[in-house]
């Protein structure tokens, strides 16, 4: 009785294969393969974003740069502008400085009538 029942089970296991069942070997395979292609994926991802991370960080660091050369440009440009730049630069165009300005004053009472 045991002889038959693994020679049915024998011949049940080789029918099933026969008629293109589901094999749980090629399922395995076929889980590997995609868990190793998602791995990869995720790998190259990872890359990536750690590539686009370092040139944030360098970007972010010459925004840093520019922005401090510009605010000592506007620093020279306020400097060369100011009062003080002015008037040291006025004397060298041998302008005369104004002195104490005086107003004339009209007398009320004369006043011209034609």
């Amino acid at each position: 009785m045991i002889r038959n029942v693994k020679c049915s089970y024998a011949q049940l296991r080789a029918g099933e294969a026969a008629r293109g069942r589901f094999s749980l070997k090629y399922f395995n395979i076929a889980l590997v393969l995609l868990l190793s292609a998602l791995g990869i994926f995720y790998l190259l991802n990872i890359s990536a974003l750690t590539v686009r991370g370092f040139s944030l960080s360098e970007l972010k660091a010459q925004a840093a740069t520019l922005a401090s050369e510009n605010l000592a440009a506007q620093e020279q440009v306020n400097t060369l502008q100011s009062y003080y730049a002015l008037a040291s630069r006025t004397q060298k165009l041998d302008m005369v400085a104004v002195g104490e300005v005086d107003y004339l004053t009209l007398n009320p009472a004369a006043v011209a009538k034609k």
